[in-house]
């Protein structure tokens, strides 16, 4: 009679561990990964990796670490993933801990992601706005102490530029790396309305942070100070010679409008404008450090509603303009910088906007993709509408205009955005969050290339 209850398992007996008859089948037990695939296809396939999986691979072995950490590997990532980026970086307004529907009447950043037209956006840090202050602060910074009130004001090969809004506005900035969880705050002098930017000096590898000061002096009115920050150097700079231009940030504006191929952009007054009550746009090139106005196209003045503030259109400086020709036609016209020493501008695209942009004032562009897709911000003063502003996507090459929901329900801050590549690029000076204050002197770096297979070494052409 079988006794009711639960069934008795097998024991199964595990099998032995293989042993290898000798040390060298062993090694090449534990080479074979690398051995099995050419070592140029596995760089391929890592280059494709995203930094996030990049980053953990690290951990595998010691020659992992030192080829993901070498700087050729690193500066051939960054080199194949450029062209192909199609991200924005940007602020949100949306908090999950919110109720749906909810409004907020300090429009607080609370999420920062990567939006696409192709998918989805991608949170990457979420913006504890009730973090309690830490102690001795902010003279001692940490990243959640900063990331409260920052929002971000550039980005150059998957470094972010952070600026503040508040008790640090004016006092600190920051580069951030939010792919390898790097950063490293900047601490700015006592400069009363300075405008800051980002840029990169290409030739010394050397990424700047350049601060254009408004004068104070009677002599200089209308005129500012250029003061740079060298990242190579660790230190603030005043350019001799240079260092007093005729420009003059426009106020309220704490940063450059767009940064186009490692140089910010500004829009102010130029004392040497044709017309020193319009708006002009201004460079401060990284290399030199000197200062060049980029004049708008003279017939175009007077003429149908400008676009004064300059965006990033597929790696160039681009502007709009709104009914060029009067009311009666409704177009939009884009112009691009074609060559910035004749100031020479060429129209790319003359597109008829759709009755949601033609029957509200205040158009404006506010962002656009590295793709080519326009971001138009509608606003109104109807008091009617509760949503005074609103957003609406447009490819130029096909007029077509539409609007992505997933990207509306994070609430955007479009001009708080730019676009942005991940990479595994690391600043000199930069430190991992959550290790600001850790004594450096406790763990020597270790010359990780000697870790670094044959292999790879010849792969990378070193």
């Amino acid at each position: 009679m079988v006794k009711k209850g639960k069934t008795k398992k097998k024991y199964h007996k595990p099998s032995k561990p293989h042993h290898h008859s000798n040390q060298e089948e062993a090694k090449e037990d534990k080479t074979m990964t690398v051995k099995t695939l050419p070592a140029d296809l596995v760089l391929e396939i890592l280059y494709r990796t995203q930094v996030k999986a990049l980053v953990r691979c690290k951990c595998v072995a010691k020659s992992w670490y030192a080829l993901i950490n070498h700087p050729s590997f690193i500066q051939k990532h960054l080199e194949f993933n450029t062209p192909r980026n199609t991200t924005l970086i940007c602020n949100f307004g949306y908090d999950s801990m919110l109720p749906k529907n909810s409004h907020f009447d300090d429009y607080s950043r609370r999420l920062i992601g990567l939006l696409s037209v192709t998918g989805p956006p991608t949170p990457l840090l979420r913006v504890d706005r009730h973090f309690t202050n830490r102690p001795n602060y902010p003279k001692k910074i940490n990243f959640p102490d900063f990331s409260k009130r920052m929002f971000v004001a550039g980005s150059i090969n998957g470094i972010v530029f952070l600026s503040h809004t508040q008790e640090m506005s004016g006092r600190f900035v920051a580069l951030w790396n939010p792919g390898t969880h790097y950063w490293m705050p900047i601490a700015l002098k006592n400069w009363d309305n300075a405008s800051v930017g980002f840029g990169f000096d290409a030739v010394r590898s050397d990424y700047k942070v350049i601060c254009i000061v408004p004068e104070t002096r009677l002599k200089y009115l209308g005129r500012s100070r250029v003061e740079i920050y060298s990242t190579n150097r660790g230190s603030w700079e005043n350019v001799d010679g240079k260092s007093i231009i005729p420009f003059f940030p426009m106020p309220g504006i704490q940063h450059c409008y767009c940064i186009v191929k490692g140089v910010p952009y500004w829009v102010g007054s130029d004392l040497q404008a044709r017309d020193t009550n319009s708006i002009s746009l201004g460079r401060i090139d990284p290399v030199t450090g000197r200062y060049k106005s980029v004049m708008y196209p003279s017939h175009l003045q007077n003429k149908g509603r400008v676009w004064v503030n300059p965006v990033k259109w597929k790696d160039s400086v681009a502007f709009g303009v709104l009914f060029p020709a009067g009311s009666p036609n409704q177009m939009f016209d884009l112009y691009v910088l074609a060559d910035e020493d004749t100031s020479k501008w060429t129209k790319m695209y003359s597109i008829v906007p759709p009755s949601c942009i033609s029957d509200l004032k205040g158009t404006r562009i506010a962002q656009c993709f590295s793709t080519g897709e326009i971001v138009f911000e509608i606003s109104t003063q109807d008091p009617n509408i509760v949503q005074n502003v609103d957003y609406c996507i447009c490819d130029p090459e096909t007029s077509r205009v539409y609007r992505n929901n997933e990207i509306e329900a994070l609430i955007p801050f479009w001009h708080e955005s730019c676009s942005h590549v991940e990479s595994l690029v690391c600043v000199k000076g930069m430190i991992q969050i959550g290790k600001e204050h850790k004594d450096k002197n406790i763990s020597s770096k270790m010359d990780w290339t000697e870790f670094l297979l044959k292999e790879f070494e010849s792969a990378l052409h070193l």
